[in-house]
């Protein structure tokens, strides 16, 4: 009986025989891959060590002379000043306040320091100071803007001139030629009181800013005979009290818009110098549209009642006169 595969003892399976298989040759994109992220891990450990290097260097000189490396950072004095501004103040006002020294260096600036010195003047509302290297000052100014002019005795018997702005701080006004300054009404019924950085900021500003704001920019020709604004009884009454060429005293009220009241005040206004009346002495605007009482000046010798109360002024009327107007 002849042997079979199965039953011989010495076969071998498949898994026995030598198999002899090449490994894949890379491609010439896989080379050149390989290529770049070798040299970029080489490039990575040399970058390293540069800067382990130089901060190292760094190091040491802080440790052995200090005053090496502030000599060679701060080598480059400051050559230009920039300076931008919402406002009217120039360049050489800031630098003569600023008070830098001619070889001072970039970075020897005190930026904080000078901030604060600029900000000492309430004119400056807020002030950015930012070095450009290398040899650059950049500053950037955000200025108040007067609404009125205030006269005070101070220390002196002298009288001196300042400004206020619409939040009520005062200040002197550098910038300010006297012949802007003039357009500006004056400011009466209000006490300086000294702060630790110029005086306290006056009370009700913001009304009168508003006020002023609104009749300028609806009533211009009415606007440039106001004179004076006064705010002694603002606090009393909620009243503004304004003097103008034409009327000795105008009262406005808080408890109505003010483009409702200088509307109303223009078309009575109109109609006095229609009539050709006396001089009127006062307009109260603070009762209302229901009625509004005008006094004349009974000494002149033009005609007129002492008081004349004119009728209801309803508001659309008044408006449809004022933008006819204007």
């Amino acid at each position: 009986m002849s042997d079979s595969p199965s039953s011989n003892p010495s076969a071998r399976s498949w898994r026995d025989i030598p198999q002899e298989i090449t490994s894949r040759a890379m491609s010439r994109v896989g080379r050149r891959r390989l290529t770049v992220r070798t040299m970029r891990t080489i490039a990575m450990v040399v970058g390293g060590l540069i800067l382990a290097g130089g901060g190292f260097e760094i190091w040491r000189t802080l440790q052995d002379n200090p005053q090496k490396w502030t000599a060679t950072v701060s080598s480059k004095p400051v050559r230009h000043i920039i300076v931008e501004t919402d406002g009217v103040l120039n360049q050489v006002w800031v630098e003569e306040t600023l008070q830098l020294r001619r070889d001072i260096g970039l970075r020897e600036l005190e930026l904080y320091a000078q901030r604060a010195r600029l900000l000492t003047h309430q004119q400056i509302k807020s002030a950015v100071l930012k070095l450009e290297f290398p040899d650059t000052l950049r500053v950037t100014l955000a200025e108040r803007s007067p609404v009125v002019r205030l006269k005070a005795q101070l220390d002196g018997p002298d009288l001196h001139v300042f400004l206020v702005a619409k939040d009520g701080t005062v200040f002197s006004g550098h910038g300010y030629g006297k012949r802007a300054a003039a357009k500006l009404p004056w400011l009466a019924g209000v006490r300086l009181v000294r702060a630790k950085v110029g005086f306290s900021a006056l009370k009700g500003m913001d009304q009168v800013a508003d006020l002023l704001s609104t009749a300028r920019g609806n009533a211009p020709e009415l606007f440039a005979t106001w004179q004076v604004v006064s705010l002694e009884r603002l606090a009393r009454d909620g009243h503004i009290l304004v003097k103008s060429s034409e009327v000795a005293e105008i009262i406005f009220g808080l408890r109505e818009d003010f483009y409702s009241q200088v509307a109303r005040l223009d078309l009575i206004i109109d109609e006095t110098r229609r009539r050709e009346v006396a001089p009127m002495r006062s307009i109260d605007l603070s009762v209302g549209a229901a009625q509004v009482p005008v006094a004349f000046n009974i000494s002149s010798s033009l005609p007129p009642p002492a008081i004349l109360v004119f009728p209801p002024c309803n508001f659309p009327s008044t408006a449809r006169h004022f933008h006819r107007k204007f």
